[in-house]
């Protein structure tokens, strides 16, 4: 008799672990995209637009200001709405996110919080989510790799 009451606890304890398993498994928030096609978009630049293609596309474009500081005056940009960073996947602007017909352009004067946040829209599902570049020619990194060789961890004694 014991063992049986025994067995009715764990039966109980696997059922309560399925069932989190299913509802973490059915979670709207887990990623949906595959990060390859995300890699080749950074490496391919086809997920920045400039000033001057924002204002040549012929589709439906929404502006999301993401940042702290507002968009440039040079951009004139009149469909754009601000949504801190911080509050980018509250229910209310997931859902005004999700209503955009066309593309979603992501500004920012912080290049890469514009940058986290089109990766966490990307995999979330989100299509034709852009970053806008406002700087005309980006850093290249142009200096050589040098190791310091000041720090020799080899020969310190410990």
């Amino acid at each position: 008799m014991n063992k049986l009451k025994n067995l009715k606890f764990i039966l109980l304890a696997l059922a309560i672990l399925a069932i989190l398993v299913i509802v973490r498994n059915s979670d709207r928030n887990i990623f949906r995209n595959d990060v390859k096609t995300a890699i080749e978009a950074i490496q391919n630049n086809s997920n920045t637009l400039s000033a001057d293609q924002l204002h040549q596309m012929k589709s439906l474009w929404l502006v999301v200001n993401i940042g702290n500081s507002d968009l440039p005056d040079s951009l004139h940009v009149e469909n754009s709405i601000r949504i801190p960073f911080a509050n980018l996947l509250d229910d209310v602007n997931r859902k005004i996110l999700n209503e955009v017909k066309g593309d979603l352009v992501l500004y920012s004067a912080d290049v890469a919080t514009a940058s986290k946040a089109w990766v966490i829209l990307n995999q979330l599902g989100f299509k034709n989510v852009k970053i806008l570049a406002t700087e005309k020619t980006p850093e290249k990194l142009k200096y050589k790799f040098q190791p310091d060789t000041t720090a020799r961890l080899e020969l310190d004694s410990i």
